[in-house]
C-alpha cells in the first residue's frame, strides 16, 4: 500500500493550528504571552529606553504610546506612575519638554485617581512626590491630604516618614529634588485632561 500524499501546505497549516490552540489555552487561563510578569507596560517602556539610547526618537515615542495604552488596559496605578516617569525621560529631547512634561502630569494624575480608587496609600504618597519633583506644589499637597485621610490609624512608619518628607519639601525646608512647572491644582490638571 502505498502512503497517502501529504498536501504541500500541512506544516503551515499546523503552526496556524498550533498558534490558535496556544492562544486558546492561554486566554483560558486569564493571560497573554507578554503579560506574564503582570505589568504590560514594562516591555514598552523598555523598548523605548532601548530607543532613545539608538537616537530613534521615533521608535521611542511609538513605544512610550504603547506603554501608556499598556498601562490604561491594565488599570493599575503602577503603569501610570511608570509612564509618567518615562515621559519625562522623553522630556528631555529636544522640542519634545512641553508635551512630554503635559503627558507626565496627566499619567501622574491617572496614577493618583487610581491609587485612591484602589486604596493603595503608596501609590497616592508616589504620586505626590511625583507632583512636588515637577514643581506642582498645589496638586503634590492635595495629594498629601488624600494620602494624611488615608493613613489614619495605619501605623505604617516608612509611610509617616514620608508624608513628613514631603510635607518639608512643599513647605520649602527640603529642596525638590528637580524643578518643573508652574503651580497647579488636581482640579486644574483634571481638566486639562479633558
Amino acid at each position: 500500500m502505498t502512503p497517502m500524499p501529504m498536501p504541500t501546505r500541512w506544516p503551515q497549516q499546523m503552526a496556524g493550528v498550533l498558534l490558535l490552540l496556544a492562544a486558546a489555552v492561554t486566554a483560558a487561563c486569564g493571560a497573554s504571552p507578554d503579560r506574564s510578569d503582570g505589568a504590560p507596560w514594562i516591555a514598552h517602556i523598555e523598548a523605548m529606553d532601548a530607543a532613545l539610547g539608538r537616537g530613534d526618537v521615533g521608535a521611542a515615542v511609538r513605544a512610550r504610546h504603547s506603554a501608556h495604552l499598556a498601562a490604561l488596559e491594565s488599570r493599575r496605578w503602577e503603569g501610570m506612575a511608570d509612564v509618567g516617569d518615562a515621559s519625562l525621560r522623553l522630556a528631555e529631547l529636544p522640542d519634545a519638554r512641553g508635551a512630554m512634561m503635559a503627558e507626565a502630569r496627566r499619567a501622574y494624575l491617572s496614577a493618583l485617581l487610581r491609587a485612591r480608587q484602589q486604596r493603595s496609600l503608596d501609590g497616592v504618597l508616589h504620586a505626590a512626590e511625583a507632583f512636588a519633583a515637577l514643581g506642582e506644589r498645589d496638586a503634590a499637597r492635595q495629594a498629601l491630604v488624600m494620602a494624611s485621610a488615608m493613613s489614619a490609624g495605619s501605623g505604617r512608619a516608612e509611610l509617616a516618614e514620608r508624608m513628613r518628607t514631603l510635607r518639608e519639601r512643599l513647605e520649602g525646608r527640603v529642596p525638590a529634588a528637580s524643578g518643573g512647572g508652574g503651580i497647579v491644582s488636581i482640579s486644574a490638571l483634571s481638566a486639562a485632561g479633558d
